[in-house]
């Protein structure tokens, strides 16, 4: 079973993005992004909570996450994680952060742009501006408050992998 926090991730962001990116209404924040600042391999953190950050520093990765490269959005998942400290005592469900290498498999998404600071994703009439900021052990997304009717106040936690990763 996957993880509730991720899917929330996946459910309420991911989705209307890549359907406002396939009717090409993702909207840049401004011209200013930074080439490297979504580059690599990224994770939900296992025990941030719904508008609250970890209380580990991100130190352990839910195993689902993707992956914003060469303007593709791509969800990725580890495998062959034995991990038994994932919430709800899950084994297999998530994977420490300092691990050195991990294995993934990965399914394209479709197309992404990102702006320096926040991005803006129109759906169902309506566009929806989310911000993101680094803080020392992870990156914050949250949406404005001038929410869409489609958008939860849910705030996403995720930090970069930084270790080698295989690709079948």
């Amino acid at each position: 079973m996957t993880r509730p926090i991720f899917w929330m991730f996946i459910i309420c962001i991911a989705p209307l993005a890549l359907a406002a990116i396939s009717a090409g209404t993702l909207v840049m924040a401004d011209d200013n992004r930074s080439d490297t600042s979504w580059s690599g391999t990224w994770f939900t953190c296992e025990f941030a909570q719904r508008q609250r950050a970890p209380d580990d520093g991100c130190a352990m990765f839910d195993d689902e996450g993707f992956r914003f490269s060469d303007g593709r959005f791509t969800y990725v998942r580890i495998t062959e994680s034995d991990e038994t400290a994932c919430r709800g005592a899950k084994a297999g469900q998530c994977f420490r952060r300092d691990r050195p290498a991990i294995s993934i498999t990965t399914a394209d998404r479709g197309r992404l742009d990102l702006g320096a600071d926040r991005i803006k994703v129109r759906y169902l009439f309506c566009t929806q501006t989310f911000y993101f900021r680094d803080m020392p052990d992870y990156r914050e997304i949250w949406p404005d408050d001038k929410r869409c009717i489609w958008a939860s106040k849910r705030r996403f936690y995720i930090a970069r992998y930084e270790g080698d990763i295989t690709e079948p």
